[in-house]
């Protein structure tokens, strides 16, 4: 990173940001509201929803805290001196939730049957 990076050097990594964003949110929603009953889609999702954007917020404000701390400045050099170790804070973040990401229990693992309780008889009242 550097302050004299033309703009067509960006483009592709915007491009791969806006797919990868766009493979994650709206299969997250659909994980979501799989195993969700109907009546409760409007729960769920709202939840899904509000997780997802105090995420947003959280990972601004950290990374913008990251960034003041670092001395950053609105110049080329303040801000690229500050961007860089925000940015890396943002990448270790990351990496650290894809690899807790794949402790989550599979799809296979959660389809596996569930023994249902034994039902007690009621008494019978003459």
């Amino acid at each position: 990173m550097s302050a004299d990076v033309p703009y067509a050097a960006l483009v592709p990594p915007f491009i791969l940001a806006g797919i990868g964003m766009g493979l994650v949110f709206a299969p997250s929603a659909t994980a979501v509201l799989a195993r969700i009953r109907p009546e409760d889609h409007a729960t769920a999702s709202g939840a899904n929803s509000t997780i997802r954007e105090i995420g947003v917020a959280l990972g601004v404000a950290v990374l913008t805290a990251v960034f003041t701390g670092a001395g950053g400045t609105l110049t080329p050099g303040g801000y690229v001196g500050a961007a860089v170790p925000a940015v890396t804070v943002g990448a270790v973040v990351l990496l650290v939730s894809a690899g807790l990401a794949l402790l989550l229990p599979s799809r296979a693992a959660a389809a596996a049957p569930v023994a249902a309780p034994a039902e007690t008889a009621l008494p019978v009242l003459v």
